[in-house]
């Protein structure tokens, strides 16, 4: 199966972490849909590579859904000849977020490296 992701316009917003950087330039911001292939499998996402410019290996990231977190995923690249990336999602982590599989968010992406 391959991935498949709904994307909006990206947004970057401007913010300070808990030690006083400037997020800036870090902060993404974009529409996803959350996925699942099989109902036994966790939830996931797919980002499209513009999303992650520069990337290439997997990495930790903060993750709000609509606002709902920071969730701590890891992010990490689709593989199979694909240059998209992607993080699981658990169900409490969906629950909090009040999302459910199909269902269009708003993902801020936030990388810790």
């Amino acid at each position: 199966m391959s991935p498949h992701c709904d994307i909006g316009k990206i947004a970057y917003s401007a913010g300070v972490d808990r030690g006083g950087n400037d997020l800036a330039q870090n902060r993404v911001v974009f529409s996803a849909r959350i996925l699942r292939k099989e109902e036994f499998l966790p939830r996931y996402i797919v980002i499209k590579p513009e999303h992650v410019p520069g990337r290439s290996k997997a990495f930790a990231a903060e993750i709000m859904l609509n606002e709902a977190g920071p969730f701590t995923r890891n992010i990490r690249p689709w593989g199979k000849g694909s240059d998209v990336f992607f993080f699981n999602l658990t169900a409490p982590q969906c629950e909090k977020a009040g999302l459910d599989t199909h269902d269009e968010c708003v993902v801020t992406l936030i990388p810790k490296t």
